[in-house]
């Protein structure tokens, strides 16, 4: 058991984890719930959820990683830290785990997290493996790590979901796949090397960044859309952070080094949190009864925070006191492209 304890920490992203209970959050307040017990609920659907999704990704993905990322410590597969059959086991226990705790929820939560696992499986194993195909990887991925917190989480508070909520869904979801397909930046190497024809692979950096910037643009567009009675401090808010996104993304699309180019993907994943926390926070202080002025303050001090972070990073990339690496032209993605053509 203690082995199997330290796979699943070592597969354990903290970031997508974040990400996750930040969906699902928003799903229960958008239930009407503001109550730590249901989001605890949620949550022990949605971590297991997420362990399997991650181990069964890393289990498909090995010889990649090797390539892509040999000194990550939470490739414990890649680096040799753990057997495939450790990885199954987390997996068997996850699979089980989060359908369990879905079905304490009801037969419509089992439901979905059914639906989340099976899409996650067929995103990472063969026969389907979708991950490889193309621009379906970028729009199957956060089809079930955006909607299954949500819905469970909506369920989870309300018991049923409503034609009102699937407006704000299809927001959250767009702005996951412009966040989620400029990843392959990292991992473009390994992923030419090894036929994974993800779309910057087979289009290139510039189509990647618009295509990014598009599902951006229309998911804060939608949100905006979807709340017409927000706050004028959330919708400034998510209007800014939006803009800071295009123009990172723009930086992007014409970086010269690989260095500057992490940062710059880095930056983004900061202010895609950013914008989840602010949309947190004014869908759920009114349900808290927490006064208007007090919750416009507290979303503009959000937003400023991760504004500002978002910033560091780009200019200085990470402060945790590593070295910084030597300036490497960033022509993989490039170079990946005229490969396949």
């Amino acid at each position: 058991m203690s082995a199997l304890a330290r796979v699943v920490w070592g597969t354990m992203r903290a970031p997508v984890v974040l990400l996750l209970v930040l969906y699902a959050a928003t799903g229960t307040v958008v239930g009407g719930s503001t109550s730590s017990w249901t989001l605890l609920r949620v949550v022990l659907v949605v971590l297991p959820f997420l362990a399997y999704s991650a181990v069964v990704n890393d289990l498909a993905d090995v010889r990649v990683d090797r390539v892509n990322l040999p000194a990550d410590g939470q490739r414990v597969l890649a680096r040799g830290a753990a057997h495939r059959r450790h990885l199954w086991g987390v997996a068997t226990v996850a699979l089980a785990s989060s359908l369990l705790a879905a079905a304490s929820l009801g037969r419509a939560a089992l439901g979905v997290a059914l639906a989340g696992l099976v899409v996650s499986t067929a995103y990472s194993l063969d026969p389907v493996r979708l991950a490889r195909r193309g621009v379906l990887a970028p729009l199957a991925l956060p089809a079930c790590y955006v909607a299954t917190p949500y819905l469970i989480g909506v369920l989870a508070a309300r018991g049923r979901v409503v034609a009102a909520d699937l407006p704000l869904l299809v927001a959250l979801y767009f702005g996951f796949v412009g966040r989620i397909i400029l990843k392959d930046f990292r991992d473009v190497r390994g992923d030419a090397l090894f036929g994974k024809r993800t779309f910057l692979v087979r289009h290139g950096r510039v189509w990647t960044c618009r295509v990014s910037a598009a599902f951006w643009a229309g998911g804060a567009a939608l949100l905006v859309w979807a709340r017409p009675h927000a706050t004028v401090a959330w919708v400034l808010s998510t209007v800014a952070g939006t803009a800071l996104a295009l123009v990172l993304i723009h930086q992007l699309a014409v970086a010269t080094d690989r260095r500057g180019e992490e940062w710059l993907v880095s930056a983004l994943a900061i202010v895609g949190r950013g914008l989840l926390v602010v949309l947190l926070v004014d869908l759920g202080t009114p349900v808290a009864g927490v006064p208007s002025v007090v919750g416009a303050l507290v979303v503009a001090g959000f937003a400023l925070a991760f504004g500002g972070q978002a910033l560091q990073m780009r200019r200085h990339g990470p402060t945790s006191g590593r070295r910084p690496r030597q300036q490497v032209p960033a022509q993989g993605a490039d170079a990946a492209y005229r490969l396949v053509r």
